[in-house]
């Protein structure tokens, strides 16, 4: 099959800086987009987009050859793209990028789809008008790890989920959309939220007027996961902790470290049982080729005419669970969904 001619539109630190970290090399093989379309047999990289001349200079290096130009609207092959991956914050632009592309198959978006429901509407009717493809770049979705977990294995190893405690910083519509479609994709739906305080605003959020807030979701089946924020300044996570009733299962260091504890005799007690958490069963991480999952998926979408794995509709039901939760911390209400 011909690939198809991708153009990464936004060159920051997602769609290339990532990859000049030593330490993040070490355990994630495909840290960019970039990395893996140098690389996937599926898509060629022909284009790239970015105001700023520096990331014009990063682009011509990392590529030489693609055409690179400050606006979408200027490329000389945008005729030709069959992809293009968003990788800019969210706002209006990213709508406006798409009329540039007239032959557009498919776009890799990063996420939030917007940064309110407005934006998120009218991308979407724009790329359902054009019949594109929307595959949005939450990429657990992909990860092996994740949906054999998502599949079954998950219930296999611990059971009907009794609770949950779920960790996330750098704010509710970054990392917090990361975490609450984790959340949904292994546990089911939310069907509603209470936030447990008032929102707090630091100012080191990537994304402007982000906030952090800690809730509790109530899920579908009657579990509640219990969702706590953390300062980045003082370290990162992004986990999840779940007990069911036969066993525990803890993702941590961001899905680099899997942890299974199993039931077993209590050690304090005659005739009880208790939760193994000295001695942890580690599942392989497949985290550090997450993101070549998600284009080869994104590709396999093409090919079928099928869904991708994190489609639109999904993306925005985790966006509206991160409505709900500011919602609730601005009137101090439960919100059901």
């Amino acid at each position: 099959m011909n690939p198809l001619r991708t153009c990464i539109v936004g060159f920051g630190k997602i769609a290339a800086g990532y990859a000049k970290d030593p330490v993040m090399a070490r355990h994630y093989r495909y840290t960019t987009h970039s990395q893996v379309l140098a690389a996937h047999p599926r898509f060629r990289w022909t284009a790239a987009v970015d105001p700023l001349a520096d990331a014009q200079t990063a682009a011509a290096e990392l590529s030489p050859g693609i055409v690179i130009a400050s606006d979408a609207a200027k490329l000389t092959n945008a005729a030709d793209v069959d992809v293009a991956v968003l990788a800019t914050p969210p706002g209006p632009e990213r709508t406006a990028a798409l009329a540039a592309f007239p032959n557009l198959k498919a776009v890799l978006v990063e996420k939030p789809l917007g940064r309110n429901q407005a934006e998120v509407d009218a991308f979407l009717a724009a790329c359902a008008k054009r019949g594109i493809t929307v595959q949005v770049a939450l990429w657990r979705r992909a990860d092996p790890a994740f949906r054999a977990l998502a599949a079954g294995d998950l219930s296999a190893r611990i059971g009907k989920l009794q609770t949950a405690h779920a960790l996330y910083g750098n704010g509710l519509r970054n990392n917090g959309v990361h975490l609450v479609d984790m959340i949904r994709m292994l546990c089911g739906d939310i069907a509603a939220v209470q936030a447990t305080g008032p929102a707090n605003t630091p100012a080191h959020l990537p994304i402007p007027g982000d906030i952090q807030v800690n809730a509790v979701l109530t899920l579908a089946g009657g579990a509640q996961v219990f969702m706590s924020a953390l300062d980045f300044g003082a370290y990162r996570e992004v986990g999840l902790d779940l007990w069911g009733d036969a066993g525990r299962l803890a993702i941590l260091q961001e899905g680099l470290s899997i942890a299974h504890f199993s039931r077993a005799p209590n050690r304090a007690m005659s005739g009880e049982r208790e939760i193994a958490s000295d001695a942890p069963a580690f599942l392989p991480s497949t985290v550090g080729e997450a993101f070549w999952h998600l284009y080869d998926d994104l590709a396999r979408a093409l090919d079928t005419g099928t869904q991708p794995c994190s489609p639109a509709a999904s993306a925005v039901a985790s966006e509206r669970v991160i409505d709900a939760i500011a919602e609730s911390a601005q009137t101090g209400a439960r919100k059901n969904l």
